[in-house]
């Protein structure tokens, strides 16, 4: 591996693991060899003080030392951490994954030669106590581990696990039974207990994932929703999901909404593509620009013309509106406008609104963009002025 700029390390006690991270970026996940129980790793934040090839070992309480070579059970390569501890090679790698040092962290001699080389002195060293541990790999698998207590330090409830997992945004994914037959059996590796992959709008990642569910990908709608600054509604009684005049079939997992995505074309009309080398779903959903700023993300189709909420633009607009939610008509500057209601809503379309607003239009299908640029036409204000005033 090539050296990794602004490296960081955190060592997990009860995993016995070594993390490699670059910007808070997992990178590499080393298994290493810890303190046993009467002389343990110690736990708190340090840094690499220095790095030394061929190590000599002076024995502690002895008066003689163990140079560089296949009795040196520091190996050939040593990471000083301060206090005589470290992280280093081994002549004995049987003991990787155990708690049996001095204190010491051990690596495979190749993973101490490959660590070596990618980190410099005054790396961060983050040595911690963390039973429960939550990842999603490459892949896009969302697993747990519940690890030993090696230095009876630490207890595992189910409800420990659950908070880890709703800080890890992965709640609510998993039953009660299965995590307390985790705690009960403590597995000491990474299960998987989800499916997931990245979801992007618009070309921007999100936080949110999809879960893939008995062979279907389900996809947080609310992050849709959010994306294209508008609203959904969920019906519990019927499980079903309605934006504007489109209804689908949706799941809950505790407070998150879920809708397949298959049904997303209904709801929010767009594009999607699925991008395997990032395992990610990239979502091109419609949207309506006035002069580069997104104003709305309700499109809509009637009588397939596309058209967008005439409310919206006209208060970006400043326009005077009179809406008549009772009729159904809608007045700007005092001129009945040519509206069609969907779910209650007046939407107009982008064969009007150049001469209801004053707006061009300009559609591209490819990035699913509406732009709408003000003025069509520019507005002469000199009639309004008084010829006796200066203006600069």
């Amino acid at each position: 591996m090539a050296q990794v700029a602004s490296p960081q390390i955190v060592v997990n006690l009860p995993s016995r693991t070594l993390e490699l991270y670059k910007d808070n970026i997992l990178v590499k996940e080393y298994q290493v060899a810890i303190g046993k129980a009467d002389t343990p790793t110690p736990i708190g934040d340090f840094s690499i003080l220095e790095k030394e090839v061929d190590p000599a070992w002076y024995p502690p309480g002895k008066n003689y030392v163990v140079p560089s070579g296949p009795e040196n059970p520091l190996g050939y390569r040593w990471m000083g951490l301060g206090d005589l501890y470290g992280i280093h090679g081994t002549n004995a790698p049987w003991s990787i994954g155990l708690a049996i040092s001095n204190g010491c962290i051990r690596m495979q001699e190749i993973d101490a030669e490959e660590l070596f080389e990618i980190i410099d002195c005054d790396t961060p060293v983050k040595i911690e106590y963390e039973r429960i541990k939550i990842r999603i790999n490459a892949s896009g698998e969302a697993t747990i581990g519940i690890y030993p207590d090696v230095y009876n330090q630490q207890t595992v409830t189910l409800a420990d696990v659950k908070d880890a997992l709703q800080q890890a945004a992965l709640d609510n994914l998993v039953d009660d039974d299965f995590l307390r037959t985790l705690i009960k059996a403590v597995p000491d590796h990474q299960v998987v207990f989800a499916q997931l992959h990245n979801l992007k709008i618009n070309g921007s990642l999100r936080s949110e994932h999809i879960l893939s569910r008995e062979g279907k990908k389900y996809i947080p709608v609310l992050a849709l929703a959010d994306s294209l600054r508008t609203t959904v509604q969920w019906n519990a009684v019927s499980r079903t999901v309605t934006r504007q005049n489109q209804t689908v079939p949706g799941v809950k997992l505790g407070d998150k909404l879920y809708v397949t995505v298959d049904h997303v074309p209904m709801l929010f009309g767009g594009r999607e593509n699925w991008n395997d080398e990032q395992n990610c779903l990239e979502l091109l959903l419609p949207v309506a620009r006035l002069d580069g700023q997104i104003l709305s993300g309700g499109i809509q189709r009637m009588d397939n013309i596309l058209a967008v909420p005439a409310l919206a633009i006209a208060n970006e607009l400043g326009e005077r509106v009179t809406w008549q939610s009772q009729t159904g008509e809608l007045l700007i500057r005092g001129k009945p406008a040519p509206v069609k209601l969907i779910s209650g809503q007046p939407f107009i379309s982008v064969n009007d609104i150049s001469r209801v607003y004053n707006v061009a239009t300009d559609w591209n299908d490819q990035t699913q963009m509406l732009d709408l640029i003000y003025p069509l036409f520019p507005v002469d204000y000199s009639m309004y002025l008084d010829p006796n005033d200066e203006y600069l």
